[in-house]
């Protein structure tokens, strides 16, 4: 059984126990994942034991994006959880000293999250809203990446080749989010707030080989996995005459 199926599976045991009538608002989430050094999402270098190799893992902006489900118990407290799909973009520059070679390599981390947080709101307005969450996330990661590339100098090729193992299939993280909501009656709710996610274990080890007609060497460095995003959230206006329906009902 691959681990991209069993990943499938887990995301659709979440979402179908989300039953219909306890749903108060469901809608979608865009969250670039911005490099940020305070943040722990940041260049890092590594070198080979000689020092012949030196490279420098670089974070580019990347992309999270997925459902969000929203439970209101009261007017002050709400409970979201979702799927989200997470893209990590780096690109990897190596140079070899002996031989003057300077490479580029970019890959991708692939992963999914899936969140639970309690929020806690504050009334600005009629219609604005600011609210402060906290929780957890469970952080899966189905597939190792790879990636290669080459430079030539003369008759002479170096190959550069990339490897990142992820260390747990399945870890947990830290979440913290503020934002402000515009909460209007015909046309759904808007949000916009700023998140921070942590996990407790490292995310991937990722390894830089190059290898030449003399010799191979190798560097490596540990990849964090925390982030800090700007969120852009919209939820989909829920019919008041469902929600009447729903409460005769029971």
């Amino acid at each position: 059984m691959s681990k991209h199926f069993v990943t499938c599976i887990l995301i659709l045991s979440c979402l179908s126990g989300v039953g219909q009538q306890q749903v108060n608002s469901v809608g979608f989430q865009l969250r670039p994942l911005i490099p940020n050094k305070f943040f722990n999402f940041e260049a890092a270098e590594g070198v080979s034991k000689d020092g012949e190799l030196q490279s420098i893992w670089v974070p580019k902006v990347s992309l999270n994006f997925g459902m969000v489900v929203r439970f209101g118990f009261t007017d002050m407290f709400s409970a979201e959880t979702g799927i989200n799909l997470v893209r990590r973009n780096f690109q990897v520059e190596s140079r070899l000293d002996s031989a003057s070679i300077f490479n580029k390599t970019n890959f991708r981390v692939t992963g999914y999250e899936i969140p639970l947080r309690g929020l806690v709101y504050v009334r600005l307005g009629n219609d604005w809203f600011m609210n402060a969450a906290g929780g957890f996330s469970l952080d899966l990661y189905p597939s190792d990446a790879f990636s290669s590339s080459s430079e030539q100098v003369g008759a002479n090729f170096y190959d550069f080749e990339l490897y990142t193992d992820s260390q747990n299939w399945i870890q947990l993280a830290l979440e913290a989010n503020y934002g402000f909501e515009y909460r209007s009656k015909e046309s759904g709710w808007f949000y916009v707030g700023a998140s921070y996610h942590r996990p407790f274990q490292r995310m991937a080890v990722s390894q830089v080989e190059a290898t030449w007609l003399t010799g191979t060497d190798r560097s490596l460095i540990e990849l964090s996995g925390s982030y800090f995003t700007v969120d852009v959230r919209y939820f989909f206006h829920e019919d008041p005459e469902r929600k009447k329906k729903m409460k005769k009902k029971k």
